[in-house]
């Protein structure tokens, strides 16, 4: 009996150290429910990844936004230390989302892997292109040509994954990104972000 009570002892101070070593942690359990660990992947959506402005007489933003994509590109605005360039999203996805600051993610992009985006236009719900891109893997980012460098790519429909990360509203972007001077411009939209859905003021008024 001795020996048994000994055997029953050292077995589970093996599974506590292991416990403790990460070697075999068991899930959470409440109740009957497994509670998985928090994944580092928590927010993140499936996204298609497209990219535009590929030369100056491309789509620089002109009629939406109100930002030059050029300037804005190459301004070395920055979000949590890392270089920020502008994107799109798809039209019907923008409310919400503009202005925003996203992360995205690609194993197919072939230098960094990682980027963050500024959500200030939007890829025309009305274009079939942009309908087709976004409806392979349900969203869509469109990242500006200035980001090549970066990113080491600026043609195709990739696979990737992106989540909101923070805002930087007009009123707080410093130096010349702008089409024209204190203009109006789309602060905000919901619904489809279109029509009377966008909301136009000031851009020194849009905090």
């Amino acid at each position: 009996m001795l020996c048994c009570v000994m055997l029953a002892v050292m077995c589970v101070c093996f599974l506590v150290i292991r416990g403790r070593s990460g070697l075999q942690v068991p899930p959470h359990r409440s109740g009957d429910q497994v509670v998985a660990p928090v994944s580092n992947d928590a927010g993140f959506r499936t996204t298609g990844i497209t990219f535009f402005g590929q030369s100056q007489a491309d789509d620089n933003g002109v009629g939406f936004a109100g930002v030059d994509l050029f300037k804005h590109g190459t301004a070395g605005l920055q979000f949590n230390g890392q270089p920020l360039y502008p994107a799109a999203v798809f039209q019907g996805d923008a409310a919400g989302m503009l202005w925003s600051v996203l992360e995205v993610r690609s194993d197919q992009f072939p230098k960094n892997k990682t980027v963050y985006v500024h959500v200030v236009d939007v890829c025309n719900s009305g274009q079939d292109v942009c309908k087709r891109n976004t409806a392979k893997y349900g969203y869509l980012v469109d990242i500006h040509n200035t980001a090549k460098d970066y990113i080491g790519v600026n043609d195709g429909l990739l696979r990737g994954q992106f989540r909101k990360v923070g805002d930087l509203r007009p009123s707080k972007i410093t130096g010349n990104i702008w089409l024209k001077g204190d203009d109006y411009i789309a602060c905000s939209c919901t619904g489809k972000c279109a029509g009377d859905d966008v909301k136009w003021t000031k851009r020194s008024a849009c905090s």
